[in-house]
């Protein structure tokens, strides 16, 4: 995917926000800790074997929300091993509250000792020397979330035809009675909830969303 089409950004990124609210609802499984950490490890070192894709999935801020969903699933997991192995809610609290407080502590130390003894500058200057620094998001990007963006600060990206909102007209004659099939399939994948309805639920609104913004 990464190899042949340039938008796999909306894939890359869908996949996690499919993880994050699976989490959010209460749908954390063993399996679900398999693939996510399988697919991202691997198709990150799979997608930086691609030319022009480099070391963009570690760099890039566009690819920053599939590694925090990475560090937040490993979290979580440790955190539900704790408490399987605890098997006490008010000494998981208590070990919960001195994790966070550990950690926080932690990184304060560190942060103040880089500081105080110039490590920070050590290490600042070497990402700039070595340009380990996350790139911005691009115009593209930008043109993913607000398709009015491109038309105001980049024009060429504007002229493209894919980049044009969808007419209705354009849906009707590839989609046909699909179209309005749609609220009705939403309706069916609410009303029976599953992990793989949750993805088809964000999959379709987003492009929905995407496809018809400014019609």
């Amino acid at each position: 995917m990464v190899a042949a089409w340039g938008g796999y950004i909306f894939i890359i990124n869908l996949i996690p926000l499919h993880v994050l609210v699976l989490l959010v609802t209460g749908r954390y499984s063993n399996r679900l800790y398999v693939a996510y950490n399988t697919v991202y490890v691997l198709g990150t070192l799979l997608s930086m074997q691609v030319t022009f894709v480099g070391f963009q999935p570690v760099q890039s801020s566009e690819h920053m929300a599939a590694m925090g969903v990475f560090v937040l699933l490993n979290v979580w997991a440790a955190a539900v091993w704790v408490k399987e192995t605890l098997q006490d809610p008010g000494k998981f609290r208590y070990f919960l509250k001195v994790a966070i407080l550990s950690v926080g502590a932690v990184g304060a130390v560190v942060v103040a000792i880089g500081m105080a003894t110039g490590c920070m500058k050590f290490v600042i200057f070497m990402s700039l020397t070595f340009d380990v620094d996350i790139s911005p998001f691009t115009g593209r990007f930008y043109s993913l979330l607000d398709p009015t963006y491109a038309k105001e600060h980049i024009p060429i990206i504007a002229s493209v035809s894919e980049h044009q909102p969808t007419t209705w007209s354009s849906f009707f004659f590839d989609l046909h009675f699909l179209v309005f099939c749609f609220p009705a399939g939403l309706y069916f994948l609410f009303r029976d909830m599953t992990d793989g309805g949750i993805f088809l639920i964000l999959y379709g609104v987003s492009s929905v969303y995407f496809a018809v913004y400014c019609c």
